[in-house]
């Protein structure tokens, strides 16, 4: 049986290309398909759409709003990757030695610290020539990274050794409901690398990584501005405007 039919569902754009993404997760589709303010459908829509932009140059300096003021086109956006899509985004060598020598155990052991050598999946993954975005979302809070590490640390990490392979500067992206306090008073405190640095201790020197957190209400903004330049012939509009509506907290 298909995953979407002709009743009252979620208002998703570009149903079949989500359900080839997801094949593998058919629960997350589910729950992307029912849930109210799902923050993986918020996702997929306006990023899978923006992936559609007529104007490449505009489009680059509409995401700076999301990933600072170094992105430039052609951008590229791939969704949901990193962990079961490729390009994987693995953890570094220096992190896996650090977790090894914690636990007392070498490396290739099977046992518990099996999970933290796992590739990491981020929501949103943007290339652009000199700046790879990876934008995490959630609702007031970020999800918990793998074996319940800090999440931050996780991105960048991992954000970090894919960087490097693309010759790029890392961003980090943050997008929380409104009112979260993660916004308020967590990310701004990594603006700089004085700030982040205690949060990745293993790497040592740490390269200029920036990071920037936003609201809802604006990146959903700044969809609706650009709503006329994406290919949405056909996709429910109407109603997932209605429905972001009422989603952030």
């Amino acid at each position: 049986m298909a995953l979407f039919t002709r009743t009252r569902t979620n208002p998703i754009f570009y149903r079949d290309r989500l359900e080839l993404i997801l094949r593998d997760e058919p629960e997350r589709l589910e729950r992307m398909r029912t849930e109210p303010a799902n923050t993986d459908l918020l996702t997929w829509n306006v990023f899978a759409s923006l992936d559609t932009h007529d104007d490449q140059d505009w489009l680059a300096y509409r995401l700076q709003e999301i990933g600072g003021p170094n992105l430039r086109a052609p951008i590229r956006i791939s969704l949901f990757s990193g962990r079961s899509r490729a390009p994987h985004l693995r953890p570094s060598t220096a992190y896996l030695r650090e977790i090894h020598r914690r636990a007392g155990v070498a490396h290739g052991d099977h046992d518990g610290v099996a999970v933290f050598e796992e590739p990491i999946e981020v929501p949103v993954r943007i290339e652009t020539p000199d700046v790879l975005l990876l934008v995490d979302t959630g609702p007031q809070r970020l999800r918990s990274g793998a074996g319940g590490r800090d999440r931050i640390a996780e991105v960048v990490d991992s954000g970090l050794e894919h960087a490097r392979r693309l010759s790029s500067r890392l961003s980090v992206g943050i997008i929380l409901d409104d009112d979260s306090s993660v916004l308020r008073s967590e990310i701004p405190q990594l603006a700089t690398s004085a700030g982040l640095a205690p949060r990745l201790p293993w790497r040592g020197e740490l390269p200029r990584v920036d990071v920037h957190g936003s609201g809802w209400s604006t990146v959903l903004a700044m969809w609706d501005d650009e709503a006329r330049s994406l290919d949405l012939g056909g996709q429910p509009t109407r109603a997932f405007r209605s429905y972001a509506e009422h989603a952030p907290g």
